[in-house]
């Protein structure tokens, strides 16, 4: 009675590997797609023959093309996390925190599979303006963004948001703005250099800060500031 037990719990383990595995395969698949054809250009039957799975087997785990979607930004969200530490590190000076945020967008324009690249994809198809896995990306985005926010609001000097309360959520926007804009460029031109651009991108932001910091009169240094 033992043995067959052992036996059982070990054949449901075997299943819920190769379940997680095909899974797996289908996910990579799919991101491969859509990096080369993009959401529209991507159809179910290129993910099954990509994968070596049947028809059959993406659809038993992933309902349609949008929840299939839905779900690779998810996997891939879950991996492009868990190397973002740039806001939680409380003992670096903003500047390097920030320089950290930018230059890794940036530079993630080299990998043809990034949570971002997918992402942009999604979000400029205006025509999946009903899409989940699209309007997914974009309540991540406006997450990022008010994360953002409030490291701007947590970093400024309290004279600069109350001379101007908005400020933060505007630099949170132009700071996401160009990090996108860096982006594109350098997945677009291969002659682009990404180090150059990010720094005069920085110096931008900091020129943008220090402004605000003048017109509400105190001085401001983001290698000094507090954090």
């Amino acid at each position: 009675m033992i043995a067959r037990s052992v036996q059982k719990k070990t054949a449901t383990s075997g299943r819920a590997q190769r379940t997680e595995e095909s899974r797996r395969r289908i996910l990579e698949a799919t991101l491969e797609l859509a990096a080369e054809q993009g959401y529209e250009g991507t159809a179910i039957a290129q993910v099954a023959k990509r994968s070596g799975l049947p028809v059959g087997s993406v659809y038993w785990h992933f309902e349609n093309k949008d929840k299939l979607f839905a779900a690779l930004l998810q996997h891939s969200l879950d991996e492009w996390e868990g190397r973002q530490d740039w806001l939680f590190r409380p003992k670096e000076s903003p500047s390097h925190q920030l320089e950290k945020m930018i230059s890794g967008r940036t530079f993630e324009a080299t990998e043809p599979t990034s949570f971002w690249r997918l992402g942009l994809l999604l979000a400029l198809e205006r025509r999946l303006h009903e899409s989940a896995a699209r309007q997914m990306f974009l309540d991540i985005r406006q997450g990022r963004l008010d994360l953002i926010s409030d490291w701007w609001q947590q970093i400024l000097p309290p004279e600069v948001t109350s001379h101007d309360p908005d400020f933060p959520a505007r630099l949170a926007q132009f700071t996401m703005a160009g990090a996108d804009g860096l982006y594109v460029s350098v997945s677009a031109g291969e002659d682009w250099d990404a180090t150059a651009l990010t720094g005069m991108l920085l110096d931008s932001i900091w020129h943008l800060v220090r402004q605000a910091a003048l017109r509400a009169g105190v001085p401001y240094d983001p290698e000094l500031a507090e954090n």
